[in-house]
């Protein structure tokens, strides 16, 4: 597992686990921002296609993450 998988896992992780925010709402919030960061240097088609990805392989155990390779 990479080390930029690792970070993300870890930051969500601990954005998730207070008390203080509803998870659901948090979970949403989450997606967003990194939504909205990529649609500083990426298309709407691009990160539409990103997500179809990650819908399309929700079942599987792990995604294969790579750096662009």
């Amino acid at each position: 597992m990479s080390g930029e998988v690792q970070e993300a896992k870890r930051l969500v992780a601990e954005a998730m686990a207070s008390d203080s925010f509803d998870k659901d709402t948090m979970g949403r919030a989450i997606i967003n921002a990194v939504i909205e960061r990529y649609s500083e240097y990426r298309s709407a088609a691009d990160i539409a296609s990103e997500l179809q990805f990650v819908i399309d392989n929700l079942d599987e155990e792990e995604f294969v993450i790579t750096r662009g390779c």
